[in-house]
């Protein structure tokens, strides 16, 4: 008898060894998960350009793509926060930061898949534009393909930025000393135009718009609408492959339901 109830202690202790087991590799596996899945919220970089995204008078991120993010990041029931840098550190700190960050706007290209994840598109663009000092001897409907080939012609661009494919092919044609690449935001690069330290730069037909507001920042300026740039580039919200897929799809689903992956 008492061997018996020896082999039945046994047996249970054995029962409850392999229970602790299984509730030891359930918690490591919770563990585990937690730590491929970062937690929220996510960082939302931006940069001052308007109309796209600014600081307003208020101090509160504000723009029209601005809004287009939160309400998508609201369908998606994502927590997020805004944080204002230079436009330089923006993909630079997509590309090498450890957290969970973000940045919406954004073109896409080769070189940004790389290291950052794209959404579905949330916006298209209107037509790029020229703005151009305003003793530039040119033709108000002058196409791109004349404006980047006019020998000598000085190119001011934004570092770091593209201009779409199609003007990205015309710049290359464009010697590098004819070329001036700034970190200043879209207001600087309009300044430099007017005060003749370049022929031209690119903008959108939405700043040009939103310039017009301010008649002083178009003072002495030139637009010069470029007939045969293609219609606008589609813009994404971007975020680091440290931003778990399941959060890129929650917003995609987002984006689908408020139907802005369509063109505008």
């Amino acid at each position: 008898m008492a061997f018996v109830n020896c082999f039945n202690l046994a047996a249970g202790m054995r029962k409850i060894y392999l229970l602790l087991m299984v509730f030891a590799c359930f918690f490591i596996l919770m563990a585990s998960a937690e730590e491929q899945v970062p937690q929220l919220p996510l960082i939302f970089y931006y940069y001052d350009r308007p109309p796209f995204h600014f600081i307003n008078s208020n101090g509160r991120p504000d723009g029209f793509i601005v809004k287009i993010t939160d309400s998508i990041l609201a369908e998606a029931n994502i927590s997020h926060v805004w944080k204002l840098v230079p436009a330089y550190r923006v993909l630079n700190i997509i590309k090498n930061d450890e957290g969970l960050n973000c940045s919406t706007g954004w073109y896409k290209t080769k070189e940004r898949e790389e290291y950052a994840n794209f959404t579905l598109p949330i916006y298209r663009n209107k037509p790029l534009v020229a703005i151009a000092r305003i003793n530039f001897s040119v033709a108000e409907n002058i196409t791109a393909k004349q404006l980047f080939s006019i020998p000598g012609v000085h190119i001011l661009i934004k570092k770091g930025f593209t201009i779409g494919d199609y003007m990205n092919k015309l710049l290359e044609k464009v010697p590098i000393s004819q070329i001036q690449s700034v970190t200043t935001e879209q207001v600087g690069l309009v300044k430099m135009i007017q005060a003749g330290r370049s022929d031209f730069s690119i903008l959108t037909t939405e700043e040009v718009e939103a310039f017009r507001e301010q008649p002083e920042m178009l003072k002495n300026i030139k637009i010069l609408t470029l007939p045969d740039v293609p219609s606008g580039d589609e813009r994404f919200i971007i975020c680091n492959k440290r931003v778990d897929v399941s959060f890129m799809m929650k917003i995609n689903a987002a984006i689908e339901k408020l139907k802005l992956n369509k063109a505008k």
